[in-house]
Order: structure tokens, then C-alpha cells, then sequence
């Protein structure tokens, strides 16, 4: 009995990060016409720790960034991310799900 809750005990301590949602940040940003844009600015992106996927609404001059929710952007950081991509960043949006396409 003893080693049957030793090892629920380990699978639970273990897993509990298989269950961490995923956040999507709805950046708007100026500038961001067309793919060649996202793409650079979603390379960027993606050097951070914790960005999982990034996504675009060229309409709506969003990038869509789906991260783990111990991921954290800053308005300081964004601007000067995407001031060195040649961009202009307006704002953030937080969603509770990802959906990034």
C-alpha cells in the first residue's frame, strides 16, 4: 500500500506541469503588412522562454502569441523588440486559450 501511494504521489508531483494552460498574447502592432514582417518579429519571439507558437492577423495588424502561462512580456521589452524590427508596438491583449493561426 505504502509504495502504490508513493508512486500516485510521484506521477501526480511529476505531471503537474503536463497540465499548465497555454496563454495567447494579441499584440497590436503598426507596420505589419505582410508575411516577411511576422516572420521576422515571430523569430524574435521566439527566443524567449516559453513562446510556444506564434501566429499573425495581417487585417488586424496582430501578432498572436501563444505561451505558457509562467511566461510574462513587458510593454518595455515589447517596444524594444519590435522598434529593432523596425515596427511599432501599440498594445497587449491576454486570452485564455491559444489559438494562434
Amino acid at each position: 500500500m505504502k509504495k502504490l501511494l508513493l508512486t500516485a504521489f510521484a506521477i501526480t508531483a511529476f505531471s503537474t506541469g503536463a497540465f499548465a494552460a497555454d496563454i495567447q498574447y494579441n499584440m497590436r502592432i503598426d507596420g505589419i503588412t505582410c508575411p516577411f514582417c511576422v516572420k521576422t518579429s515571430a523569430t524574435a519571439l521566439k527566443k524567449i522562454d516559453g513562446v510556444k507558437e506564434v501566429g499573425s492577423d495581417l487585417e488586424k495588424g496582430l501578432i498572436k502569441v501563444c505561451a505558457d502561462e509562467k511566461t510574462t512580456f513587458t510593454d518595455e521589452q515589447l517596444t524594444k523588440l519590435f522598434t529593432e524590427k523596425g515596427f511599432t508596438y501599440r498594445s497587449m491583449e491576454k486570452q485564455e486559450q491559444c489559438d494562434p493561426a
